[in-house]
């Protein structure tokens, strides 16, 4: 009887639990097209450990306290922040190229941790190798305000090579994506960005996005960033409108990593304009995958990718003449748009004649 009683309970508790799963699946929109593979909506008060680390780099120092992320998790919203009496993540070495050797701060939390993870930093301690999310190819997005201090500083949700191939030591699947990138100052403008490091498929690119309206809309609001990531290259999106193109993509696995900096030598300084704390807050990030899957076939050759670029190039050089003339004398702006539509049928005439 106990032993049906047992049974009865716990099938009943399975069913209870069950509408609870389904809702919390519901409440992340579909995506046509897509379906969802990764998913952290900060609705709970705590960081979800299973895919999140609460550490930026711990092999990169042997400051653990330095390391150790500062955030909190209200109103549904992850908020990254630095203080004015934050630890330096070097534990007070030097650690940039500030002639003044400010402390070096550094705040975030990844999905991946190995040593020797990130070719730019410097292994300075083994560390227990952690493995949350990883994943090659698809449609990531994530919902946030801008950090607004009028100051140095900036913060950037980018990924980096899982390094399937090695422990991390010489290994070539290290490249890094920079989502984005910006500014505590410039709030209004974002630089999505492709390191190589040690991949000898992949070209450095960068990008820079000056964002529509007011930069304080970027600070006040919510807005969507994202990238879908294919074979063929990654295509950069602020609301659903593209801003920003690439021919190549990394062949591998990367992680993710959410950050913040003050004091090193690529995010400016601690200035007077900072005003602290300096808060960065994160509705979600997501990760759709197509549900097509994604062809190989589609990545293009070096060869066909360096006359991509050098057309991309001219059509960019044209429009800037184009612009130029336009605001120099509009009726050699209308000569130059009338010559640009005669090509075609000049080409075609030539076709014809040989």
């Amino acid at each position: 009887m106990f032993r049906k009683s047992f049974v009865f309970l716990l099938v009943l508790a399975m069913l209870v639990a069950l509408p609870s799963v389904a809702s919390a699946e519901e409440s992340v929109p579909e995506k046509e097209g897509y379906m969802l593979d990764f998913s952290t909506e900060f609705n709970d008060d705590k960081l979800n450990i299973e895919y999140w680390l609460p550490q930026y780099l711990p092999h990169c120092t042997a400051n653990t306290v330095g390391s150790s992320a500062r955030y909190k998790i209200e109103d549904g919203c992850l908020n990254l922040y630095i203080t004015k009496d934050s630890p330096d993540y070097f534990g007070g070495q030097p650690g940039s190229a500030d002639p003044d050797n400010l402390l070096w701060i550094a705040n975030g939390i990844q999905t991946w941790e190995k040593n020797h993870l990130h070719p730019g930093g410097a292994q300075q301690k083994e560390v227990v190798p952690y493995e949350g999310y990883a994943t090659q190819y698809g449609y990531f997005e994530i919902r946030m305000k801008m950090p607004d201090t009028g100051g140095g500083g900036y913060a950037s949700w980018w990924l980096i090579g899982a390094q399937d191939d090695t422990d991390g030591t010489d290994s070539v699947q290290n490249g890094e994506i920079d989502v984005l990138e910006t500014f505590f100052k410039s709030p209004g403008v974002f630089e999505p960005k492709v390191h190589a490091w040690n991949d000898p498929n992949l070209g450095e690119w960068a990008s820079k996005v000056e964002l529509d309206g007011e930069p304080t809309d970027y600070v006040n609001e919510f807005h969507t960033y994202a990238m879908d990531w294919r074979p063929e290259g990654i295509t950069f999106y602020v609301d659903g409108k593209e801003v920003a193109q690439t021919t190549e993509s990394p062949q591998y696995r990367m992680c993710m990593i959410l950050s913040m900096y003050i004091n090193s030598d690529f995010s400016g300084w601690d200035e007077p304009e900072n005003e602290y704390p300096i808060e960065w807050l994160i509705d979600y990030v997501r990760v759709y995958k197509d549900k097509n899957g994604y062809d190989e076939s589609n990545r293009l050759t070096k060869f066909e990718r360096f006359v991509k670029d050098m057309c991309d190039s001219l059509a960019s050089f044209w429009h800037r003449v184009l612009s130029f003339f336009q605001d120099l004398c509009p009726r050699c702006h209308q000569f130059f748009e009338r010559l640009l539509s005669k090509i075609p049928a000049l080409y075609r005439t030539a076709n014809c004649n040989t």
